[in-house]
């Protein structure tokens, strides 16, 4: 694989500092040592370095910033946009990111240490203290605040998405996870990906608002409430509209798709197409 060269650079600055948990990861990579990563990156001599390094695989040409490549997909819950940029990430070969993941992670580590969403001034003075990281677990970019993942399983818990919109609507939380996902290009870059697809509440307009692609999907409120009981998560989808919808405004010039009608493989493919024609 191409981009196993770079992994193994990427390994050898970033990954010392990571504790491996229960799930295997592949690559993890150090929020605070986005720093010296990108010092690195900018001389010649470490780009010299990994040419060399990866001078053997075939078809290979220079991963750099200019070619890497943003997707960025929002909506409401239900909307399909998780099972979308994931399968679009996966069509691509690009990295996946869910900032939703996020939200529930601080979620579910505000809980276990009792630190009420009521209590914003206690939530910011613990912020302060994180170090966040991202594990790449194949192409999935998941968010540890201590060197291990917490499943999906345990993310999506009942009492986690009652909480989710109330710690979401903390402006010290949505401060220190929009610079936190600021930064997930680079880590992408690093771990050998040429892109990422990042979902979630406001990825395309405070986020990525540069992004390549933009796009929100939408569909209509029964079919999203069964989306999301097929998934396995009770909660109402209208009232979370209204809970999201005090910290969400669409920005302009955004790409929506109704795909209440419309199979999954079919987004897919109309979001994979735009992505053809944008490219130069």
């Amino acid at each position: 694989m191409m981009g196993s060269c770079y992994r193994g650079i990427a390994l050898i600055f970033l990954a010392g500092t990571c504790l491996r948990g229960e799930v295997d990861w592949d690559l993890c990579v150090v929020h605070g040592d986005y720093d010296s990563l990108r010092r690195q990156q900018d001389e010649e001599t470490w780009m010299a370095w990994a040419k060399e390094a990866a001078a053997a695989v075939e078809g290979y040409y220079p991963l750099e910033r200019e070619n890497f490549q943003v997707i960025a997909i929002d909506g409401g819950a239900g909307s399909g946009k998780t099972t979308t940029a994931r399968a679009l990430a996966e069509r691509c070969g690009f990295a996946f990111v869910s900032t939703g993941e996020h939200y529930r992670l601080l979620t579910h580590f505000f809980l276990k240490e009792n630190i009420s969403a009521r209590l914003s001034d206690a939530v910011e003075k613990r912020l302060r203290s994180l170090r966040p990281t991202t594990i790449f677990q194949g192409n999935r970019a998941h968010l540890s605040l201590d060197g291990r993942l917490v499943s999906d399983r345990e993310l999506r818990r009942p009492e986690i998405n009652d909480a989710v919109p109330d710690y979401a609507a903390i402006p010290a939380v949505r401060k220190f996870l929009h610079a936190y996902e600021r930064e997930l290009p680079l880590a992408a870059l690093s771990a050998g990906f040429r892109g990422i697809v990042a979902e979630g509440r406001d990825v395309t307009g405070t986020v990525f608002p540069d992004a390549i692609l933009r796009v929100c999907l939408m569909a209509d409120l029964d079919e999203r409430a069964r989306r999301r009981a097929r998934e396995g998560v009770r909660d109402d989808v209208a009232d979370r509209d209204r809970r999201d919808s005090e910290q969400m405004q669409l920005p302009e010039g955004i790409w929506c798709i109704d795909s209440t009608h419309l199979s999954l493989e079919e987004v897919v493919e109309l979001l994979r197409q735009r992505l053809e024609d944008l490219r130069p």
